[in-house]
């Protein structure tokens, strides 16, 4: 895994990503994005069902170059960056 925090572009359909543009390639996901979320740690313990945020998407995708690598991209200012790189 390698950490970083490269500027992304990603394309959405019904609010899940299908298209990504890192480190100037094309990538599409080639299984289902799963949402990156993160409950609130500040909440009474009687709380049964805390809200959660999301951040961002884990993303399986493949380049036009057939390389795969798996991101995760989370919220920035005004955008998206790719935060996680395993390959």
């Amino acid at each position: 895994m390698t950490m970083t925090l490269e500027a992304a572009t990603i394309w959405e359909h019904d609010g899940v990503p299908v298209r990504l543009v890192f480190r100037d390639e094309r990538w599409h996901p080639v299984d289902t994005p799963i949402p990156l979320t993160r409950e609130s740690e500040l909440l009474p313990a009687a709380l049964t069902h805390p809200p959660t945020r999301h951040l961002g998407w884990r993303i399986r995708a493949c380049s036009e170059a057939d390389e795969l690598l798996t991101v995760d991209i989370v919220r920035v200012d005004g955008g998206w960056a790719v935060e996680h790189v395993w390959a």
